[in-house]
């Protein structure tokens, strides 16, 4: 008898806990959404009350947060080296609300486009915010410079 009374208060514990898990409630709660004819909040709790508005229920879920995959960044040239000022200036932007790690692959090029040097970059940036990276130009670089190249896409450090 000891083990059969032991089973019955198991499966009345876990059917509790997957009562409650699910939403269940034995408990009356009024949240005022199901009015009366009346106006006032009704007295009935279950689905069963004629009073009810359907059209202005809105069910609860059980996860109230939405969870979304971070996003990569953006990257744009504000200014590119030059003799007065040896180094580049590049704006990252970050789209996620969260603050955030990026890394920036930059390149000084020459009149055919060809790469003098490059770079990779790493930088934080506040959630939706800006943040700015400064990259160094040689003096061999500053002699053969035409322009500053960026890519568009900051990547998103994981």
């Amino acid at each position: 008898m000891h083990t059969r009374g032991r089973v019955l208060k198991f499966t009345a514990v876990s059917v509790l806990v997957v009562l409650s898990l699910t939403g269940f409630s034995t408990g009356h709660k009024s949240s005022g959404r199901h009015k009366s004819s009346h106006g006032d909040s009704d007295g009935g709790g279950g689905c069963s009350s004629s009073s009810q508005d359907h059209d202005s229920y809105t069910p609860r879920t059980t996860s109230t947060r939405r969870s979304s995959a971070p996003e990569d960044g953006t990257a744009r040239v504000v200014s590119c080296a030059t003799t007065a000022t040896p180094y580049a200036t590049v704006e990252v932007t970050n789209p996620n609300s969260r603050q955030a790690t990026f890394e920036v692959e930059f390149a000084f090029a020459d009149a055919a486009g060809k790469a003098l040097s490059s770079q990779t970059k790493q930088i934080k940036v506040p959630a939706r915010g800006t943040s700015n990276v400064q990259v160094k130009a040689g003096r061999s670089v500053l002699a053969e410079l035409d322009h500053c190249q960026v890519e568009p896409e900051a990547d998103l450090v994981r």
